[in-house]
C-alpha cells in the first residue's frame, strides 16, 4: 500500500502539448514595445524560439490545443 508522501505516487502522466510536431512549454512574453501586449506565450522546449504564427507574433498559450 502507498502513502500520499511517497515520491513515485506524485509522478503525474503529463502529456505535453505540441505546436507543428514539437513539444512546447509557457513563457511569459513581453511584447509591449511590438504592439502585442504581455501575455503566457508558448516556445519550443529546450530553445528560446517563441512558437509563432504566419506573421511573426508569438502563439498565447491558452490559444493552443
Amino acid at each position: 500500500m502507498g502513502t500520499k508522501n511517497n515520491p513515485k505516487n506524485r509522478v503525474k502522466n503529463v502529456e505535453k502539448k505540441k505546436f507543428n510536431s514539437k513539444e512546447i512549454e509557457p513563457a511569459y512574453y513581453y511584447g509591449v514595445h511590438a504592439g502585442h501586449g504581455k501575455y503566457m506565450a508558448a516556445k519550443y522546449a529546450g530553445t528560446s524560439q517563441l512558437a509563432s504564427n504566419s506573421e511573426g507574433k508569438p502563439l498565447q498559450w491558452d490559444e493552443i490545443n
